[in-house]
């Protein structure tokens, strides 16, 4: 069975390059893009018109934005490897090891760095919490 690799994704040039380390260094795997849907990240001048968060259209709307996410994130790779899409709703370093603990998931690729938001000030923050956290290896980005 070829190995499982969560590669966590937030439309960062960090988290693409992340997803291309991923597809070149393990050509065999399944990897799995994941995307932490973060309810408290939202830029209320942006998101003024958006519905509220954890409502179902706020939930279905997220979602979307994800397959968007996704969809520009694997334009780019040359290799086609086997990929799994998912998504779930929570802090991203939590979610990410959450996922990677329930799913069997044998490592772990993220950016170093995020795409800014209210992370933007604890710059590095998910990828240090993943790595202090993840019971299975961590690949860090930069």
């Amino acid at each position: 069975m070829s190995p499982r690799i969560l590669v966590g994704l937030d439309g960062s040039d960090r988290s693409s390059a992340a997803l291309r380390y991923a597809a070149e260094t393990f050509p065999d795997a399944t990897l799995v893009c994941f995307h932490a849907i973060d309810p408290f990240d939202r830029d209320p001048e942006t998101d003024a018109d958006a519905p509220a968060p954890l409502s179902n259209a706020w939930l279905e709307a997220e979602r979307e934005r994800a397959d968007e996410l996704f969809d520009r994130a694997l334009e780019g790779l040359e290799a086609t490897p086997e990929v799994v899409r998912d998504t779930r709703v929570g802090s991203p370093a939590e979610t990410i090891v959450a996922y990677a603990d329930e799913n069997d998931v044998d490592g772990i690729v993220v950016g170093s760095y995020g795409r800014g938001g209210a992370m933007k000030l604890q710059l590095g923050s998910v990828a240090e919490l993943v790595v202090r956290r993840a019971s299975v290896p961590v690949t860090v980005v930069r």
